[in-house]
């Protein structure tokens, strides 16, 4: 990891987000995110989710990640980085 991603990360981490790669599972219509020891964190509508997008952040509910498909039929939103916060 570069040290300006790292840097937002920490800064992520401080603001008392949860960090990590969105994980999205078409089959089992389910979202969740990966942190880096590798542990899924299984996600719902409860939750504060946005991903990076660039320098910038966006929100994303679950019903998004879950429609946002590839022209190859992939989870459009899969494997980006995103923080997460319970409400």
């Amino acid at each position: 990891m570069e040290i300006n991603e790292h840097m937002k990360e920490t800064a992520d981490i401080m603001s008392g987000y949860i960090t990590g790669r969105l994980v999205v599972d078409l089959d089992d219509r389910s979202v969740g995110l990966q942190k880096h020891d590798g542990s899924l964190i299984p996600l719902s509508s409860a939750c504060i989710i946005e991903v990076r997008n660039g320098s910038l952040y966006e929100p994303l509910t679950i019903t998004q990640a879950l429609t946002a498909v590839t022209v190859e039929g992939w989870p459009g939103y899969a494997g980006l980085y995103a923080r997460v916060k319970a409400i």
